[in-house]
C-alpha cells in the first residue's frame, strides 16, 4: 500500500467491503461513517444525554439528602443514615429507568443508521428512531439477559464474564439488522465472533481506551457546572458514545462477510427460487439463497436475511 494511502481506498468513503477487516479497517470504517453522518449522530446522542441529564438535575434538587446531626444519638445516626440510603436510592432508581427508556433507543437508531449508510449509501435519523422504538422490548430483553450473564461471570472469575460479553457483543447488530429474535440474535452474534476472540478483544480493548479517555476528559470539563453538570456532561458525550454503535455494526458486516457462502455459480442461478437470471438492472445482484434481487452493495439479503458473499 503507497504511504498516505488509506486501506479503503478502493471502497467508497463510508462503505464496507465485501470481506473481512482488520481491526485498523473496522476502526477506519466506523469513524469515516461517523464523519459523514456527524449531525445526525450528535443530534440523536445530545437529545438523550440531555434529557437524561435534565432528569438526574431534577431530581436531585427534588431528593436532597439529609443533613448529618451533630454529636447525634445511635438512632438519630441510623436515621439519617437510612434517609441518605433512600435518596440515593430513589436518584438511582429514577436514573436507571431514564436511561433504560432513551439509551437503548439511540443506541438501536445509530446501528440503523449506519446499516443503512453501507447497505443503500443513505441514512434516515427519523426511520432509525422508528425501526429502534419498535423493538425496544427485543433491545431490553438481550440487554437484561446478556447483562446478567456477563455480571454472572465476571463475579465468578472475570475472565468468563469478558468471554460472555465478547460472545454476545454483536446481539444489537443482530436484532437491529437481520431482524431476528433475542435467542436467535445471541447465537447468531457467537457464530460472528467465534474463531476471532483475539481480534474482538483487541478491537473492544482499543474503543473502550478511546471512550474512557473521552469521558475523564468530559467529566472533568462538567464538574464545574455544579447542579448543570449532568446536562452538560450528557451534552458533551453525544461526541463519542455514537462510536461504539456504528463499531458494532462495522464489526458484523465484515463478520458476516468473513462467514457468507461462496458465491452462486452463473449457470445455477437460473434455477434458484423465483427463477432469477444474471440479467438485470446494472448495479443489481440477486440473493445466494432466496433470489431475490437487490442492490450490488448490500451485504444481507432484505427478505430473508442471508449473508451475501462479496
Amino acid at each position: 500500500m503507497e504511504p498516505g494511502k488509506s486501506p479503503l481506498t478502493s471502497t467508497p468513503p463510508g462503505k464496507v467491503p465485501g470481506r473481512e477487516l482488520s481491526i485498523g479497517e473496522v476502526l477506519e470504517t466506523t469513524f469515516s461513517l461517523y464523519h459523514r453522518d456527524f449531525s445526525k449522530y450528535f443530534l440523536l446522542f445530545a437529545i438523550v444525554g440531555v434529557v437524561i441529564g435534565v432528569v438526574g438535575a431534577l431530581v436531585r434538587l427534588v431528593f436532597v439528602p439529609p443533613i448529618p446531626p451533630v454529636n447525634p444519638t445511635p438512632q438519630q445516626f441510623n436515621n439519617w443514615l437510612l434517609g441518605r440510603i433512600a435518596v440515593f436510592g430513589a436518584i438511582l432508581l429514577i436514573t436507571i429507568i431514564v436511561t433504560i427508556v432513551f439509551v437503548p433507543i439511540a443506541q438501536g437508531s445509530a446501528i440503523k443508521m449506519a446499516s443503512d449508510r453501507i447497505d443503500k449509501g443513505q441514512a434516515d435519523l427519523g426511520a432509525a428512531i422508528r425501526l429502534a422504538a419498535s423493538r425496544l422490548l427485543g433491545i431490553w430483553a438481550l440487554s437484561i439477559i446478556v447483562g446478567i450473564l456477563v455480571v454472572v461471570g465476571l463475579i465468578a472469575l472475570i475472565v468468563p464474564g469478558i468471554i460472555l460479553g465478547i460472545m454476545f457483543s454483536l446481539v444489537f447488530p443482530a436484532l437491529i439488522i437481520e431482524n431476528k429474535g433475542v435467542s436467535a440474535s445471541m447465537d447468531r452474534s457467537r457464530q460472528l465472533v467465534g474463531h476471532r476472540w483475539g481480534k474482538s478483544f483487541v478491537l473492544y480493548l482499543v474503543i473502550g481506551i478511546i471512550i474512557v479517555i473521552a469521558s475523564v476528559i468530559v467529566s472533568a470539563v462538567s464538574t464545574p457546572f455544579g447542579i448543570a453538570s449532568p446536562v452538560v456532561s450528557g451534552l458533551l458525550s453525544a461526541f463519542y458514545e455514537p462510536l461504539v454503535p456504528i463499531l458494532l455494526t462495522v464489526y458484523f458486516y465484515s463478520n458476516v462477510a468473513r462467514i457468507a457462502p461462496p458465491m452462486a455459480p452463473p449457470y445455477m442461478m437460473d434455477r434458484m427460487p423465483g427463477g432469477p437470471t444474471m440479467t438485470g438492472q446494472p448495479g443489481m445482484k440477486f440473493c445466494v439463497s432466496c433470489g431475490t434481487q437487490m442492490a450490488s452493495t448490500s451485504m444481507i439479503c432484505p427478505k430473508c436475511g442471508t449473508a451475501q458473499p462479496a
